[in-house]
């Protein structure tokens, strides 16, 4: 069991959810949101991303600039460009030594921060320590689906940073900032 004071890196969640905490199917997102991409491109550069194997799955692909480290109970699973982990620990040991061994190289783009990145039973083992979540709250009917584990509301300052209308293209959505009260 890992003891929050003994990170070397702060763990930052980062989600979109609807209105009901549904943040997919079991699969695949529910809705695309462009800018919203583009965002988590720019908060996660030179980050590890610690995922499942089913978010791993529904991106096909490592992402550029980052480390996605899987965590999967299969010892077998392989797949190019993931750094796979059985365990919690095991995927922040892989995330740190991923920071120290990317600085020593000079790359001046790395974050002292460790995401996580999905799905669902991954923020379920993870958000206790982080003290930080980057949400993007989107306004799209359903109601069953993986979800967000259930915050302690008055644990959390929830700072909203940005309002988008609905397009044709888009349901409405938000940004928001969640710092915990009670560090952990």
């Amino acid at each position: 069991m890992i003891r929050k004071k003994d990170l070397k890196n702060p763990i930052v969640c980062i989600v979109a959810m609807n209105q009901n905490r549904v943040i997919g199917d079991g699969n695949d997102l529910l809705w695309h949101l462009p800018g919203d991409l583009k965002r988590l491109k720019i908060i996660t550069m030179g980050t590890p991303l610690i995922m499942g194997r089913k978010t791993w799955d529904s991106i096909g692909r490592p992402l550029p600039g980052r480390a996605s480290i899987v965590m999967t109970k299969s010892v077998s699973w392989k797949a190019e460009g993931a750094i796979v982990a059985n365990s919690f620990e095991n995927a922040i040991t892989e995330a740190n030594i991923w920071i120290e061994a990317n600085k020593k190289m000079g790359n001046k783009a790395i974050q002292n921060k460790i995401f996580l990145f999905g799905g669902a039973q991954i923020y379920e083992i993870g958000l206790e320590y982080c003290n930080t979540i980057e949400m993007t709250k989107v306004n799209f009917c359903a109601v069953s689906g993986s979800k967000f584990p259930r915050l302690k509301e008055n644990d959390w300052k929830k700072t909203k940073l940005e309002d988008f209308e609905a397009t044709s293209n888009s349901p409405e959505f938000s940004y928001w900032h969640y710092s915990r009260i009670i560090q952990r």
